[in-house]
């Protein structure tokens, strides 16, 4: 079976599907695959955007499996009028994100960005006190979104104390309340009663603008609010006239409405209050998650071809896989 990948594919990929498909390069040219993606069965999909110009091509295209769990750069339902599966391999990017969540929230609650500013500047002995934080212990965390990420990073924030779990998500997941001791609640009273609010939801019709000025207007005094979810989710307008006429809500922003974000970006200009952490949608980027993700999305290819179902099914044209494989086989560091 001829397997076409838009970007290389780490050494530990290459040498799973060696021999099992025919696996070509496209070393992230769109040209390239536009060139090639009319002789390809599946595509392993790095971030270029797959769009209905290159399905048009896509003669023979059965599957596309997006290396990472967000699939914002495939036209899923394009792919589904075209009987085209669309698979996403979320496992080891979730463990990355949400680390940087537990890092997002620690540097903003113990103000670790102002004081490496304060420090380079001079401004040590005159006014450090300025700089006094506050711990996770015994705060209330409202999680927007438990799958995976929200899951994990609730798992971490316990373990640093974290008092109480609340969370909003389409269906009740009683395993994660009895597991974490965490509780269903609605989107107000998130708002209303968590200390740090994480944003973890994926961009749908349903979830866009989601965060609005009458959510955020309702934040407890001193919350800090986290979105490593997607950019849509947040009304960016509205976060910022909350951030101008409140000194003290904090926020901690992964992903953005524009990407990337623009210098002249209210929320950017805002950063100047050092109540903003700004990074650049990078909370799953490390060499280990993309490593890992490369070899997950090869290995459910080969699933694919020897079943012809998938384990992370995105659009309705997959047939899902009943019985998940052992996906962690040794990595090498």
């Amino acid at each position: 079976m001829k397997v076409l990948t838009t970007h290389t594919l780490p050494r530990e990929a290459q040498d799973l599907l060696k021999g099992r498909v025919g696996l070509v390069d496209a070393q992230g040219s769109r040209e390239r695959v536009s060139e090639l993606i009319g002789e390809a069965e599946i595509l392993i999909a790095g971030f270029m955007r797959i769009d209905s110009s290159l399905l048009d091509r896509a003669q023979r295209l059965r599957l596309i499996v997006s290396r990472s769990s967000g699939v914002d750069h495939i036209d899923v339902e394009e792919a589904e009028k075209r009987g085209i599966c669309v698979a996403n391999q979320p496992e080891a990017i979730a463990e990355a994100v949400s680390e940087h969540v537990v890092g997002l929230v620690i540097a903003s609650l113990r103000r670790i960005v102002e004081g490496h500013s304060y420090t380079i500047t001079g401004r040590w002995a005159s006014e450090k006190g300025f700089l006094r934080g506050v711990t996770v212990r015994g705060k209330t965390i409202g999680i927007l979104g438990m799958g995976r990420i929200g899951v994990l990073a609730a798992w971490k924030l316990r373990a640093l104390g974290a008092r109480r779990i609340l969370y909003y998500s389409r269906r009740r997941k009683k395993e994660v309340e009895q597991l974490l001791h965490a509780e269903p609640a609605s989107l107000e009273r998130i708002f209303r009663e968590s200390d740090v609010i994480i944003a973890a939801l994926p961009h749908t019709r349903e979830t866009a603008g989601l965060v609005d000025y009458k959510l955020l207007s309702t934040m407890k005094e001193g919350a800090l609010l986290v979105n490593v979810g997607r950019g849509s989710l947040v009304n960016t307008e509205d976060l910022a006239r909350i951030i101008r006429e409140r000194s003290d809500v904090r926020v901690a922003l992964d992903v953005h409405p524009e990407e990337p974000l623009p210098p002249d970006h209210p929320l950017a200009e805002l950063a100047h209050t050092g109540r903003i952490i700004l990074t650049p949608h990078h909370a799953g980027g490390t060499d280990r998650s993309l490593r890992e993700t490369a070899l997950l999305a090869a290995r459910q290819v080969l699933h694919y071809i020897e079943t012809g179902t998938v384990w992370n099914p995105v659009n309705r044209v997959c047939r899902e896989a009943r019985d998940i494989p052992g996906l962690w086989g040794p990595l090498e560091e």
